[in-house]
């Protein structure tokens, strides 16, 4: 049975812990919401002398509460099977398709800070599953997959499971990060692992793959060897890539997010300006092949200085420290 996410504009505690929707399209819901904040507050304030001034700031900040996430209930059937109250990437319900597919194994493909890594997260705390990962740099060995055999106090060996072993005997979600840094030898490691159901640890000892168990793997390239921007990315083997086929995506930077992000920090008026530069800046970066990017850490980081006080000429400041003159004309500045 799928897996349907089911929006709740104003989540009412029912006996179950569930939540209750009204009738209303979530868009209606929304511009009532914002409505209904706009007349309490000002009723609240037109008891006194009020200027325009402060008019316009009741209302951005009415505004800006009403673009705060809604929770998100997932539900298979009449069950509710988790729960989301922070708002997804733009793509969560992408990955939920293919999970609803039967995949088990995904591959997210995307530049840096795109958020695949909160998707991970968001999928594991979405289906109430456990959530580890691993950070495929260099030095990562098999062992660090499949567990190793140490020495005891009495002078015996014994096995000690890794994270991954954890999360494939007893369900959960596993994020394979900076897959396409990968050693390609260890990688051909797990192929049996993602395709067969089935892993041996060092001692020989047969693992069998939980029901609940979903791997997925983060990667800046296809898989297929480095490019001008993530020049020491690996070359995977074809088999590897073969344990994703149909089960690919593409991650993309979620600006509506980050327009949600920038609006809760109240800067007074002075969002738009940063999510246009922000805008400005990575169509640049791309057509100019630069290796730079702007990634939503970046709206994140600068949205957090401009609420401390600082202006965006001194976010750019910081931004394009260590660019050259040749790269900063590139990009208008």
């Amino acid at each position: 049975m799928a897996l349907l996410p089911t929006y709740c504009a104003q989540p009412k505690k029912l006996p179950s812990g569930g939540c209750e929707m009204s009738g209303a399209t979530s868009n209606e819901r929304q511009q009532l919401k914002v409505f209904e904040l706009l007349a309490e507050q000002l009723q609240e304030h037109l008891r006194s002398t009020v200027d325009e001034e402060t008019v316009h700031k009741i209302v951005d900040e009415r505004i800006a509460q009403a673009r705060l996430p809604r929770p998100i209930e997932i539900r298979q059937g009449e069950t509710v099977v988790g729960r989301l109250d922070e708002r997804p990437h733009a793509q969560f319900e992408q990955l939920l398709e293919l999970v609803n597919e039967g995949h088990r194994n995904i591959l997210m493909v995307g530049p840096a800070g795109c958020g695949k890594t909160t998707l991970a997260k968001s999928l594991a705390q979405a289906l109430s599953l456990d959530f580890g990962f691993l950070s495929l740099s260099a030095g990562i060995s098999e062992t660090h997959l499949f567990g190793r055999t140490l020495p005891q106090a009495d002078g015996s060996w014994q096995y000690k499971p890794s994270r991954f072993v954890e999360v494939y005997v007893k369900g959960g979600v596993f994020l394979l990060d900076e897959f396409d840094a990968a050693d390609a030898n260890v990688m051909v490691a797990i192929n049996a692992a993602l395709a067969n159901g089935v892993l041996a640890n060092p001692n020989g000892q047969i693992h069998e793959r939980h029901a609940k168990c979903y791997v997925l793997a983060a990667a800046n390239t296809w898989g297929r060897g480095g490019d001008h921007q993530y020049v020491g990315r690996n070359q995977l083997d074809a088999a590897t890539l073969d344990r994703f086929v149909l089960s690919t995506m593409h991650i993309e930077y979620d600006t509506d997010l980050e327009r949600d992000l920038v609006a809760a920090a109240n800067l007074d008026g002075k969002g738009d300006e940063l999510l246009e530069w922000v805008s400005g800046v990575r169509e640049r970066i791309t057509r100019s092949r630069l290796r730079r990017i702007a990634s939503t850490r970046l709206v994140v980081n600068a949205a957090a200085a401009m609420k401390a006080g600082r202006d965006l000429s001194q976010v750019k400041a910081r931004y394009f420290l260590d660019w050259s003159a040749d790269e900063k004309a590139k990009v208008g500045e």
